[in-house]
């Protein structure tokens, strides 16, 4: 899945205008060098687009589709219901609303039309995924202030939000964000333009959008880049706050904000790193406050490994790698000191060195916003995953004491069980494409859609031992080709190679291939950079591949009656760190080569745009000239300063005369709404559409029809009659004699 090219689409289908997300897409494909080509849908027809195979979503990858939906726009375009014949004699009602427009609330017949398509929705979701491979992101987007202030409306959008985005969660291949995930992780409680959202359903203010799209950009960049294997964090100000050497295992603060870190890191754990502590310490006395502090939300049987001592922190990463059998580049760490990162930065390079913010809270913000740790797909594999590390070593130890290879594999006591995968074990089968590089003879990159249907050609591969399960490790991919029985996909985990797993599985397909009455095995094998064990084992048990096809062919029979000879192993290769990445590859921004870019720039986005307002400020800044006093030079009235400089932040460019026109400045129809709006905001008034969709909407006319319309306050009204009184009897003679002329 992931793809660093251009050709990126992104397919966004709305119930609402979605264009403004543009400038947001724009910004981060700047800022990550990881290209999105945005495409807009037209709004207010995503279940149409959802069910047309031939429409405009992204039907296989790379790219991706993305659907917001707003659940009350679903009852927008019924007409109001009438008043009961009770309130026949009642004042009209505030909110004659005609179709299509905002309705004050949603009504008995809003909320039954919001559950009507709120299950055709998840219905077409699910009939699309069946239809398309391409990742499917949905965002349950933030509902009006207003409705969800009401006692009635508030409770069932948000229980609708709740039940749309559980349904979809169950779905394999679908993404969810809500609330939580937009304008609540972003605090922007100011996200909504009621009256944009009249005039041209544009709902969200600018920072609104700006705040939606990141997520979006957020939640892509998690499935096209790879995540960290292992967390290593250090202890002294960071697990808690203080020095445990200096203020000792009682002294040391475990506040709130140090707690929800904990829960934080555990969440990591549970979906599928390896945590690890890294401190200069004495292991004694962290160990006692594991032991003797119950606020600490984290145990010691949560961490992978435990490496406390005086050593550089270079060297027990390095120890840890090797120990753990993976490169320095899934690597990520954590510190609060300066000086400890910089060291490690220098030392390992390949690593994610990542320096806290000093403080708990602002630690715990940072954390939040780290783009790296965001893992949208959770595996079961992923939740064992520690503890499938803790069995691996318990068979090092194994190894050790056996008196040679065939005694460790006879002693382990494999079992090798080959299915036909199912629906559930999707997301995991997907992820297995996306990260075994090795062993895998296609290196295709798949998605969970791509496995929503069973095919019994298809199988999942388990294996487990005397010390428990390995879990789901290995696909296999076949297809009935005139006698052949061909392998489109033949991979395995890392972790089961070298012990026969890899010879049990070729015989089951030769096997299969037998029961078929098919004469050969073909192996197609594309060659990369990194899948050296795959090409050596294929090879080996096969033979050279057909000068012409470049495919491995072998008999039937033969093929069945592989077999794993001990003594002479198939090794598994060396660790996949430093190879160059395949373009279908999983992304590894944070190798050597880039590494300290990609720490700065994870780095920055967690300190300085981890707000709605911050944002805003970055992806739509004000063009040179806009600043708070600058203006067109023949401005002649404090409104149309202020015109031209709301013109400048919704165009992009500041208006150099007051008579300049807004469409010769590049303006569209959506920009004059999103004017309108902050007008509206800003002055109370509504300006007249006659002006605004001609060559002569000037800054000078917009300025005018304003003043011309907008009711005067007491304020002005006070300041006028001062300036009245302070003139001389002369000059109100010569204002007169002039207004009379």
């Amino acid at each position: 899945m992931a793809n660093h090219s251009a050709d990126y689409p992104v397919v966004v289908t709305a119930t609402f205008v979605a264009d403004p997300l543009a400038p947001t897409f724009s910004y981060w494909t700047a800022e990550l060098g990881l290209p999105h080509d945005l495409v807009v849908a037209p709004y207010g027809q995503v279940l149409q687009h959802l069910l047309d195979p031939h429409g405009p979503l992204v039907r296989t990858g790379p790219g991706a589709n993305v659907v917001l939906v707003r659940p009350q726009d679903w009852a927008r375009d019924r007409p109001a219901e009438p008043a009961p014949p009770s309130a026949a004699d009642a004042p009209p009602s505030p909110d004659p609303t005609p179709s299509g427009h905002l309705r004050a609330t949603l009504g008995a017949d809003g909320r039954a039309a919001v559950r009507r398509v709120a299950d055709e929705l998840v219905e077409a979701i699910a009939g699309s995924v069946r239809q398309r491979s391409a990742p499917l992101l949905v965002v349950l987007c933030p509902a009006s202030p207003a409705l969800l202030a009401d006692p009635a409306d508030g409770g069932f959008l948000t229980a609708i939000e709740e039940r749309i985005a559980a349904e979809l969660r169950r779905i394999p291949g679908v993404g969810v964000l809500t609330t939580a995930d937009t304008v609540e992780a972003y605090d922007l409680p100011h996200h909504a333009d009621d009256y944009a959202d009249e005039l041209a359903r544009v709902p969200y203010t600018p920072a609104g959008y700006a705040v939606l799209g990141t997520a979006v950009v957020r939640r892509l960049h998690a499935l096209r880049t790879a995540r960290p294997k292992v967390i290593v964090v250090d202890a002294d100000n960071t697990l808690w706050d203080g020095v445990v050497g200096e203020d000792g295992v009682d002294g040391i603060r475990i506040g709130p904000h140090r707690q929800e870190l904990h829960r934080l890191l555990v969440r990591q754990q549970e979906a599928g790193a390896l945590l690890c502590l890294s401190s200069k310490n004495s292991e004694a006395e962290v160990r006692e406050v594991f032991r003797r502090r119950p606020e600490l939300g984290l145990e010691l049987s949560q961490l992978t490994a435990l490496r406390v001592d005086w050593r550089p922190k270079h060297e027990t990463l390095r120890e840890l790698a090797a120990e753990l059998d993976l490169g320095l580049d899934s690597f990520l760490f954590l510190d609060d000191s300066p000086a400890e990162c910089a060291e490690l930065r220098a030392a390992c390079p390949e690593v994610l060195v990542l320096n806290l913010p000093a403080g708990a809270a602002p630690a715990l913000s940072y954390l939040r916003h780290v783009w790296a740790l965001d893992r949208p797909v959770v595996t079961g594999e992923d939740r064992l995953r520690t503890e499938l590390y803790q069995r691996e070593s318990r068979r090092r130890e194994l190894r050790a004491s056996s008196a040679g290879l065939a005694e460790f594999v006879a002693g382990l006591r494999l079992e090798v069980r080959l299915t036909p995968a199912t629906s559930g074990q999707a997301d995991r089968l997907a992820q297995l494409t996306q990260r075994t590089n090795q062993f895998n003879t296609s290196t295709v990159r798949r998605t969970a859609a791509d496995f929503a249907t069973a095919d019994e050609l298809r199988w999942a591969v388990d294996v487990s031992d005397r010390f428990g399960a390995y879990g789901l490790v290995g696909l296999v991919s076949l297809t009935v080709d005139g006698t052949a029985l061909r392998v489109d996909d033949l991979l395995l985990s890392c972790r089961v190679l070298g012990r026969g797993v890899e010879h049990r599985v070729f015989a089951a397909i030769g096997a299969a291939a037998l029961e078929r009455g098919l004469d050969t095995v073909d192996v197609p094998v594309r060659r990369t950079a990194r899948n050296q064990p795959a090409r050596d084992f294929v090879t080996r048990v096969a033979g050279p591949p057909d000068s012409a096809t470049g495919v491995h062919r072998m008999g039937a029979a033969d093929a069945a009656a592989v077999r794993y000879t001990p003594e002479q192993p198939v090794p598994a290769g060396p660790p996949a760190t430093n190879g160059p990445a395949e373009p279908n590859e999983p992304a590894a921004p944070d190798r050597a080569a880039d590494a300290a870019g990609h720490a700065d720039r994870l780095d920055r986005i967690a300190r300085e745009l981890a707000t709605g307002a911050a944002l805003h400020r970055a992806i739509l800044p004000p063009p040179p000239g806009a600043g708070p006093t600058a203006g067109p030079a023949d401005a002649r009235t404090p409104t149309e300063l202020a015109v031209a400089r709301l013109w400048a932040e919704v165009l992009g460019v500041a208006p150099v005369s007051v008579w300049d026109s807004f469409f010769a400045l590049g303006g569209q129809s959506l920009q004059v709404v999103q004017f309108m709006a902050r007008v509206r905001a800003g002055y109370g008034v509504e300006l007249p559409m006659d002006l605004l969709f001609t060559t002569g909407f000037t800054v000078a006319q917009a300025a005018h029809a304003i003043d011309d319309v907008r009711p005067v306050s007491g304020a002005d009204i006070d300041l006028l009659i001062a300036q009245v009184e302070a003139l001389s009897d002369d000059e109100v003679a010569a204002l007169l004699a002039a207004e009379e002329a």
